[in-house]
């Protein structure tokens, strides 16, 4: 809701004056308008620009550069950006904590991306870690989590959660079996569940013992879409165990929409309808085979239906 909206709720409701009312627009609309999040839009598609045109570079030239000497100059470089991160670095604390320093949070970030293509490139060219896949995600997971607390940089968390799902799956099922197979067989959807459970869970935890409480924002977006999407695929794939993923999936939208309400989070409550509608009408059309004219009723029923529960967010 914004400002103005704020305001005429507030004065139709009999809460504030005709004047004062007047008096807070003139100042919202006066106000300067704030560049901050354009700033540092601009300054992360830099880095991944930086990244994407270092990666090109070297695709283009590593004949003629040598890969020890394409190793050397990654190297450098993710060393250069972690020791300008250390050096700038915050002091820790358990809550939140503001940087300090304007580029210390973007050198962590190419520091981490650096990173990546380092150990990515090292497994390629010389399978440092042989054939074990895993250790080419598990290692930067473990890094980037471990950065991601001493920093206080959800970013660099969601990309160490990342890298642990990587992992999660990788292990469970090689590389080579992904593109033969169904992706979602029941191991990885298993696993996934298993994953998301422990992960969710320790994000918890963590809140309940006040460290990094703002952090279960970013577990809850990266994770829960884990979680969501394992219990459609096993909706999906397993039948039979549709009920019980049918029954799992219910109750996870239905917590996702309990804490949208407590955290006034529009998205998590995006995130409980739309796994819950596809989940619902995959049912639907599964069990119950309808005719066009029942489908075309249920698509705008539960469409309309949709829209007032979203709606209903917005006047919050």
């Amino acid at each position: 809701m914004s400002p103005i909206e704020s305001l005429n709720h507030l004065r139709e409701r009999g809460l504030l004056p005709d004047e004062q009312a007047k008096i807070i627009a003139d100042i919202e609309a006066k106000r300067p308008f704030s560049l901050h999040w354009e700033l540092r839009s601009v300054l992360y598609i830099g880095i991944l620009l930086l990244s994407s045109g270092l990666g090109l570079l070297i695709y283009e030239n590593y004949d003629s550069l040598g890969h020890l000497t394409i190793l050397g100059g990654i190297s450098v470089l993710c060393a250069g950006a972690y020791a300008y991160a250390f050096r700038v670095r915050p002091p820790w604390s358990p809550g939140l904590v503001q940087s300090a320093s304007p580029f210390g949070d973007y050198a962590l970030v190419l520091g981490c991306l650096l990173f990546l293509s380092l150990i990515g490139y090292a497994q390629y060219e010389y399978t440092v870690f042989g054939t074990r896949y895993g250790l080419v995600t598990f290692v930067p997971a473990v890094l980037f989590l471990a950065l991601a607390y001493r920093f206080d940089h959800r970013g660099v968390l969601g990309m160490g959660l990342t890298a642990l799902m990587a992992w999660v799956g990788v292990t469970v099922r090689p590389l080579d079996l992904y593109i033969k197979t169904n992706f979602f067989d029941e191991r990885v959807i298993y696993s996934a569940l298993a994953l998301s459970g422990a992960v969710l869970g320790a994000a918890w935890l963590l809140q309940r013992r006040g460290i990094k409480p703002h952090f279960t924002f970013t577990y809850l977006l990266v994770v829960g879409n884990l979680l969501l999407v394992a219990l459609l695929a096993g909706l999906f794939n397993l039948e039979p165990m549709r009920f019980v993923f049918a029954v799992l999936l219910m109750g996870a939208c239905a917590l996702f929409d309990w804490y949208a309400r407590q955290e006034q989070s529009l998205l998590f409550g995006l995130m409980a309808a739309v796994y819950g509608f596809i989940g619902l009408s995959y049912l639907f059309f599964t069990y119950t085979n309808p005719g066009f004219y029942s489908s075309t009723f249920y698509l705008l029923a539960t469409g309309v239906g949709l829209v007032v529960y979203l709606l209903a967010y917005r006047r919050r």
